[in-house]
Order: structure tokens, then C-alpha cells, then sequence
């Protein structure tokens, strides 16, 4: 390729993996193309084969045309006397349901053009123009002459090879989209206008509700029409019960282009403490055990709803305790009152001078710390996990959480701060890798004179000489290489150490499409299990930006999460592509000025973390019963374990947030 071609390409494909927030790494990863490879690319170098550039598109998740926008023609030669092997040039690029893109694609004599698969739902026909070509995959190939063409799917590994002098063909590559109305979870109807109709729509509803309540993973129904409205579709529908009685689900309604929507989603309970506070009734303050319990019951106990207890949580909210005011909110977010804590707005106004030297392996590469510092207080069940670890440090540690112990990728600092609240006569070492983190890591625990900073890879951490009994880690076990950190961990610890894991964790999955399938439900029900309570919140005063951003983020996220559900992964994975570029691009830089725009930043948060854990970047989730699995072999017997917040699935050991405490076994030669 000349130079200007190559400073095309180069230009392009940065373009595209930056709004992909890819590395590159994770385009290696993906691609299969060597990272040196893809830096010289990115720099204008090298002389890339129309196969690596193809292989890219591919790795991005963009058709070719994309990625060689303003080049005519792409050639790839061979090493030999530079001669011109195969030439691709781009023609058109019309439609838009399916979009179809025509190139012209020339190869010299006796050679094979190989290309690989495409993503599922792209199509190729190829029509000869001159010459012999054989096309198509392994198992079914066929020799075109000219005038013939042959049509076949092209996500499968397929070849173009000229067998008889030059040959020349027309190939068209078809981006065949998928159709909402062929989910059997959505369903499409005319806005109703009578009676009648609306009692047809209500009988539909009726069941699908029942339906997704006992079991059936979510329903969508579109209602078209210019004179939609909602409050009157809510009344029709039935969602405004007033026998007392709560549906077990997240409903949700929308406007769009078409009309209205209505959107319900299973809605999972867990029961975490009511068994675990007996231990504790001594050890916790009242204040904080009286927290606890009220976290637990908050959803089983219409008394809470008293105006003089909602006074009370509000003033909780308020206070210097940071793991009473973050449970406070919580609890006060479950019955659809936002009292966001005091200490959340004073970290997201603050500007403490943190220093951004990010390098391509970094938490920080793919997570923006900054959103991260502010505003992870939001998580659903943040405060409750760590409350679960500290309890499991009282009553399995031999010192009763008052020795020395470890924690794990610290991060910032925020679930540290609370564990030295409920530990209070605890000494730790904190590690955390990452520059930036490490940076707000300093900044957060000045004065803790019990804490103490290292910046350092737990996996490369000497065992200091005090013994240490107790391995703590909120958050971060999924950002390691989970089996090294548990083999580890069992290295650091005392005789009869003990190894408390609080994270995230996916339902059981088994290769990479149920991977990212598990991945979709489970970052979308944290977003949704909030969003369902703000709906109705009254959101006047919000910054129009970012409240439209929240109405996009629900209605597209609902939409993969319904893709998702029916097994339609790879358009959920794209859907949930589009939003992350889209919540990128429009996230504000500046401090929100209102609550909305705090959730939209959480919310932007959660889909950075989604989107990574496509590319297995910086996000490595397993799941329960992989973890212990993983701890067995490490040389650890569980203790205890609790899913402090569901996800996806009514068995404990299914998607969430999940509390671990593990205890070291000693080797024994007899």
C-alpha cells in the first residue's frame, strides 16, 4: 500500500477501536493479529494483507467498508518481487435493512484469497466476471465462470481462489439485521382505539405478566400508533393496582418514533442476613445492626413507609458513617425515595488533582476512574456486600478482624473506608496496582494511621513477616487471574487464614456466546433494578442532556436485555455496543446538578464494565460455583457464602453479587 492509503487506514482503524473503547490489546485479542502488528498499522506502517484488514473490521465489529473509508482500492502483494496478489475495491454501500456493500475483487493466478468468518448474520454473493474462481467454505465450494454466481453464509471461513489465469468477481456482503417481531418475548401492536381493543390488549398483558412472574425471562410489547399516550395505556394496562398487592417484576413504559412500549422483567429476591445477624448482636453497634436488619426487610415491611421512618433514613443519608448512609440510600431507593448520601456529592464535586498516566493493562484503561470514584456508591447493594464481609470477618477470622490482613485491589478506596468502620480495631495493607486508583487510594485514607498503602500486583506481593489472617477483597477478585489470586492467597495466609470475597459473579455459563449472554442480564439488572424506582421519582429540575441519556440507556437497554433473554446474543452484544459509544460521546465532563445525572454517570459506569467483559479486558467474571471450584484447588474449604443481590436466575448460586468466605487447609504428609 502507498502512504497515503496506509495513514487512511491507520487513521480509520484508530477511530473506530477508540469508540469501541478497545485497547490494543483486546483488539489483539479479538482479532488474532499480533498487538506490534496492529501499532504499526495504527501508525501508518508496515504493509498490511487485505486479510488483516478484513480480520480487523472483523474484530471491531464493522463492515470492511469502514474501515478502508476514503481508499479506492486495497492490494495486497506478495514478498516476492512485490506482484499484486489480490485487490478488493469498493464500489457502493446501499440499503439499510439488510445494508448491502458491492466491491470488486481481483486475484492473480493460482492464488487464494482466505477470508474468515464473519460475525453470524453476513452473507455473501459472489458474481464472476472474468476468469475461474472456486469460492466458498470448506464443505461446499463451487467454480464460478462468468455470468455465475453463488450465494452462501459468511460466517464461516471461506476462500476466493483463481484457478485459470486472473479472475475478477463482483462481491456483494449483506448485513442481514434482525427484526423485533420475530422475538418470541416482543410483540407488536396498533395503538388501541375501543373497548375492545383495549380489553384484547389487557388479556395479553394479563398473561404475559403472570407468565414472567413464574419464570419466563421478560415481555415487550410495542403499541403503534401517533396518539399514543401513556397514562392512558397505564390505566388500560392494570400496572396501577390499588388492591395493595406488588408484582414480583420491573415494569417499565417509554415513548418512542413508533409509539409506546411496554417493557416487564422478572424481578429476583434474595435472602441474605435474616439468618446471619445472630452472631453478631454483640459484636456491631446498634446503630449499624439496626441498619442491617432494616436493609434485609426493607421490601417485606409496608411499615417502612412511615413518614417519621423515611424522616429517619433521610437523616441517615446524611451522616458521617458512610456505610449507614450508603444503606440508608438503598433502603430508601426500594421504596421509591431518592435520598442520595451526603458523601457521594462531596466526592463528585471534588477535585483532588489525580494524575492520569494510564498504560495499556491498567484498570483505568477500560474503566473511568473518575465516574468510578464518584459515583460506584450508587451500585446496587454496594454497602450490603461489604456489611456481609465484615460480618464473615467476625465470626471466622481467629482474631476477630483485629490482626493484621491484606485487601485486595483497593481501587479507590470507598469499600476500604467502610470495612475500617465496621473493623475498627483492624490493621491493613491495602493494594492496588492501578496509577490512577492508587492516586485517589492516597487521597481517601489520609489520616487512617491502622491503614497502610502499597502499590503493588497482589500476585507479585512479598509475605510480609507479621502473620496475616485474614485476606479480604471487594470487587476486584474478577480483575485478577482469578486461579493465581486464590493459589496466592493461600500463600500469604496463617495457619487457619481466612479469605473473604465480595463480587460480582455471572450466571453458569460454558462458552463465549453464553459468557457474554450472562454478561448482558446481569450489568442490565443492576441498571434496571434502579431505573424501575427512579421512573416514578419526579425529575423536574434535571438536566435535559442528561435526562435524555437516561431515557436512551432504559429503552436500549431493555431492548438488549430482550435480545438477550431469546437467545439473540450477538444483536444484544451490538446493541449494548452502540450504547456504550453513544453514553461515551454524551456523558458531560462536568459534575452533574442533579440526581439523574449521578445515576447516568453509574450508568455509563456499568456499561464500560459490560462492554470490557465482552473483550475479557480489565473484566473477567466467572461464577459461583466456578469460583469454589477454583478455591478448592487453591487449598480452601468454604465457610460461608450468601448472594447479597440477584441478577439473573432464583437459585442462590445464580448471577449477582455474591459474599465468600473461604479457609485456608493445611497440607498434610500423613
Amino acid at each position: 500500500m502507498d502512504n497515503q492509503t496506509l495513514q487512511l487506514l491507520a487513521c480509520n482503524i484508530q477511530e473506530i477501536r477508540s469508540k469501541r473503547g478497545l485497547t490494543l490489546s483486546g483488539l489483539a485479542q479479538r482479532s488474532g493479529i499480533a498487538k506490534s502488528t496492529l501499532s504499526l498499522l495504527e501508525r501508518g506502517q508496515g504493509n498490511p494483507t487485505i486479510e488483516t484488514v478484513w480480520a480487523v473490521a472483523n474484530a471491531l465489529d464493522v463492515p470492511f467498508s469502514h474501515i478502508i473509508n476514503g481508499i479506492d482500492t486495497v492490494q495486497s502483494f506478495s514478498g516476492e518481487g512485490g506482484e499484486t496478489r489480490e485487490e478488493v475495491r469498493f464500489i457502493e454501500r446501499y440499503g439499510t435493512d439488510p445494508q448491502i456493500e458491492v466491491y470488486e475483487m481481483t486475484i492473480a493466478e493460482g492464488h487464494s484469497r482466505v477470508s474468515s468468518a464473519h460475525p453470524p448474520g453476513v452473507f455473501e454473493r459472489v458474481i464472476a466476471l472474468r476468469g475461474e474462481m472456486l469460492v466458498g467454505n470448506a464443505a461446499d465450494s463451487v467454480l464460478l465462470r462468468p455470468g455465475q454466481s453463488y450465494t452462501f453464509a459468511g460466517d464461516l471461513k471461506h476462500t476466493y481462489s483463481a484457478l485459470k489465469g486472473q479472475s475478477t468477481a463482483l462481491v456483494l456482503v449483506e448485513y442481514r439485521g434482525y427484526s423485533p417481531q420475530s422475538d418470541g418475548h416482543s410483540l407488536v401492536r396498533e395503538y388501541p382505539r375501543t373497548p375492545a381493543e383495549w380489553e384484547g390488549i389487557r388479556s395479553l398483558v394479563d398473561r404475559a405478566i403472570i407468565d414472567v412472574a413464574h419464570g419466563v425471562t421478560g415481555f415487550f410489547l410495542e403499541l403503534r400508533g401517533p396518539q399514543s399516550d401513556i397514562n392512558t395505556a397505564i390505566n388500560h394496562l392494570g400496572f396501577n393496582n390499588s388492591a395493595g398487592f406488588h408484582w414480583p417484576l420491573l415494569i417499565f413504559t417509554g415513548k418512542n418514533e413508533n409509539g409506546l412500549w411496554v417493557a416487564v422483567i422478572p424481578k429476583n429476591h434474595v435472602n441474605a442476613f435474616a439468618t446471619h445477624l445472630g452472631h453478631l448482636d454483640d459484636a456491631l453497634p446498634k446503630a449499624l445492626l439496626s441498619a442491617i436488619r432494616l436493609a434485609s426487610t426493607a421490601e417485606r415491611m409496608p411499615g417502612l413507609l412511615e413518614e417519621c421512618l423515611l424522616n429517619i433514613l433521610e437523616s441517615m443519608t446524611m451522616a458521617p458513617t458512610l456505610v449507614l448512609a450508603t444503606l440508608a440510600f438503598e433502603v430508601a431507593l426500594q421504596h421509591g425515595h431518592l435520598f442520595l448520601p451526603r458523601l457521594l456529592w462531596s466526592q463528585a464535586r471534588r477535585d483532588v488533582g489525580i494524575k492520569h498516566d494510564i498504560s495499556d493493562e491498567d484498570f483505568s484503561s477500560r474503566i473511568n476512574v473518575d465516574l468510578y470514584a464518584a459515583f460506584e456508591l450508587l451500585h446496587p447493594a454496594y454497602a450490603r456486600q461489604v456489611t456481609a464481609l465484615a460480618q464473615d470477618v467476625h465470626v471466622f477470622d481467629p482474631q476477630c478482624g483485629e490482626g493484621l490482613f491484606i485487601d485486595v485491589g483497593s481501587g479507590r478506596g470507598t469499600a476500604l473506608l467502610m470495612l475500617t468502620e465496621l473493623l475498627p480495631e483492624s490493621r491493613v495493607i491495602a493494594l492496588e496496582p492501578d496509577d490512577t486508583a492508587f492516586s485517589y487510594l492516597l487521597d481517601n485514607v489520609r489520616g487512617l494511621a491502622q491503614l497502610r498503602c502499597v502499590q503493588e500486583n497482589f500476585l507479585t506481593f512479598c509475605k510480609p513477616d507479621e502473620p496475616i489472617s485474614v485476606i479480604t477483597s471487594v470487587g476486584s477478585s474478577h480483575h485478577f487471574n482469578t486461579a493465581f489470586m486464590l493459589q496466592k492467597a493461600w500463600q500469604l495466609l496463617a495457619e487457619n487464614g481466612v479469605l473473604c470475597i465480595a463480587d460480582e459473579f455471572l450466571s453458569g455459563f460454558t462458552d463465549f456466546d453464553n459468557r457474554n449472554n450472562a454478561l448482558i442480564r446481569h450489568h442490565a439488572t443492576y441498571i434496571l433494578s434502579s431505573m424501575e424506582k427512579i421512573d416514578v421519582l419526579d425529575n423536574e429540575g434535571s438536566d435535559s442532556t442528561d435526562l435524555r441519556l437516561y431515557q436512551r440507556i432504559r429503552e436500549q437497554l431493555i431492548h438488549a436485555f430482550m435480545l438477550a433473554t431469546n437467545n439473540q446474543t450477538d444483536a444484544a452484544v451490538k446493541c449494548c455496543r452502540e450504547l456504550f459509544e453513544h453514553a461515551n460521546q454524551d456523558i458531560d465532563s462536568r459534575r452533574p446538578s442533579s440526581s439523574i445525572g449521578a445515576f447516568v454517570r453509574f450508568y455509563a459506569l456499568e456499561i464500560q464494565a459490560m462492554v470490557a467483559g465482552f473483550d475479557y479486558e480489565i473484566e473477567r467474571k466467572t461464577y459461583p460455583k466456578r469460583l469454589t471450584s477454583l478455591a478448592y484447588g487453591a487449598g480452601f474449604e468454604l465457610l460461608n457464602h450468601r448472594r447479597i443481590f440477584a441478577t439473573t436466575g432464583i437459585d442462590d448460586w445464580d448471577g449477582g453479587t455474591h459474599v465468600f468466605a473461604f479457609r485456608k487447609r493445611e497440607v498434610s504428609l500423613l
